[in-house]
């Protein structure tokens, strides 16, 4: 991992009612994260040497104070990333209070190759992204406004994931007649995303294995 030049990456909402919007979930995957390639790399990353719950504490006093230089009162996208030195980097863009989910059908294509499962950055949120780059070239997304995303699938085509969202299609058991939502499961090779974690905990949606062919007769995606 040390001949990888890459930073642990974090984006969260702040919103002035609210607060950071889903927190607790970006700080356990970041200091999971951070856990991991702590104990993966030659040169130690300093902040292995303290405890997690210090780590998450100083990782929201961080956030606390770049909100607070902007304005408690603003809406804001926050982009923090962490280096291999354990030092943190936070940016803020200020959103109109409007801002809000897509909520129109949107356009996505299916990768024209497998991504390799095994691959460690899938599972961790850095800015190391070659792997979401080069998929995103290969759609054209650049190119063709009409585009969103592009779709992933892995060496067993199995979907896993898009190269900015996490993706879940309505099934249908016949058994108990009844609709439910699945989303790939991590082992496919895929970052967990908060909201996706949010809506697993609060029984939304499901983990389990989507195939190709599931995912070209899915009547929601």
């Amino acid at each position: 991992m040390d001949d990888v030049d890459f930073q642990l990456l974090e984006t969260i909402l702040y919103e002035p009612q609210f607060g950071f919007y889903l927190l607790n979930l970006h700080l356990n995957r970041l200091t999971q994260s951070a856990s991991y390639f702590s104990k993966q790399s030659n040169s130690k990353l300093s902040f292995a040497s303290c405890t997690a719950s210090e780590f998450r504490e100083f990782i929201k006093d961080k956030l606390q104070e770049s909100v607070s230089l902007v304005g408690n009162d603003k809406t804001q996208r926050i982009r923090l990333t962490i280096n291999k030195q354990g030092i943190p980097t936070i940016t803020t863009t200020i959103l109109p209070s409007s801002d809000s989910p897509l909520q129109e059908p949107v356009k996505i294509v299916l990768d024209t190759q497998p991504t390799q499962s095994s691959n460690t950055f899938l599972y961790h949120k850095t800015t190391h992204r070659d792997i979401y780059n080069n998929a995103r070239i290969r759609a054209g997304i650049e190119s063709n406004k009409d585009l969103f995303d592009v779709l992933l699938y892995n060496e067993k085509n199995e979907i896993t994931e898009c190269s900015i969202a996490n993706i879940a299609i309505e099934c249908y058991d016949a058994e108990k007649n009844i609709k439910f939502w699945k989303t790939p499961k991590i082992e496919c090779g895929l970052l967990g995303g908060v909201m996706r974690s949010h809506l697993i905990d609060n029984g939304e949606i499901i983990p389990g294995v989507i195939t190709l062919d599931e995912i070209k007769i899915a009547q929601q995606v």
